[in-house]
């Protein structure tokens, strides 16, 4: 499954992007799915493997995702964030 997060601002987009990038996870910065609502024309792709490690990563730097989405055929998901084990 591939999972896209978005963004308030373009600018949270882009604290996104440089996290990832610093950390070597796997992603892909795209164009917002029309099919969501959102405040930012960019979002975060990624798929199920790097899932933890993605949204780990915007934990441990405080990134705030607006949504996380499970993309299912041409349908969105709204999914809730991994919750961090203890």
């Amino acid at each position: 499954m591939e999972y896209i997060a978005t963004f308030g601002s373009t600018h949270k987009a882009l604290k996104a992007e440089k996290v990832l990038k610093e950390k070597g996870i796997p992603f892909k910065l795209i164009p917002t799915p029309k099919k969501l609502a959102a405040f930012c024309d960019l979002a975060i792709s990624y798929e199920e493997k790097d899932r933890t490690a993605v949204e780990t990563a915007f934990r441990d730097s405080s990134v705030k995702a607006a949504a996380i989405y499970g993309k299912e055929g041409d349908e969105y998901v709204k999914v809730q964030f991994l919750r961090q084990r203890k």
